[in-house]
């Protein structure tokens, strides 16, 4: 009886934490209001940096987030403190956004940003700084 009734509180804290944090992403998507992928981009130089590679950034990570309402992201945003993603959530993501742009994850640790992407942003920019897969790489 006693694992029962633990299971039931168990199940009863994640629905309440998992409706918390709906509600949280729906009040940050409440503020940013009118705000959408335009004006990430332009939050970054796109002379310098691989379009696809915001667009893939950008959809991929409003895509994990999977709420009902979709959170317009900044690039200042915290991936962890903002978005909630932790390292492995952060490894799947990064694999289908490096698909996506067309970017080689081969040899990541010689990025300048490897251990240290922290926002979306750094994010950005570690996929920008991953080589580009040529024709033949596909």
């Amino acid at each position: 009886m006693a694992v029962g009734g633990s299971l039931l509180a168990l199940g009863s804290l994640v629905a309440v934490l998992s409706r918390h944090e709906a509600l949280r992403l729906a009040r940050m998507a409440q503020s940013r209001a009118g705000e959408s992928i335009c004006q990430f981009a332009r939050s970054i130089d796109c002379r310098r940096v691989d379009t696809w590679v915001v667009r893939a950034v950008y959809e991929e990570l409003q895509r994990s987030l999977s709420v009902a309402v979709a959170v317009p992201l900044r690039v200042t945003d915290h991936l962890q403190r903002d978005l909630r993603l932790d390292a492995d959530d952060l490894d799947d993501l990064v694999v289908d956004m490096a698909q996506r742009s067309r970017r080689s994850l081969v040899d990541t640790s010689a990025n300048p940003l490897f251990g240290k992407v922290t926002t979306v942003g750094d994010l950005v920019e570690f996929l920008q700084a991953q080589p580009r897969l040529t024709n033949s790489a596909v």
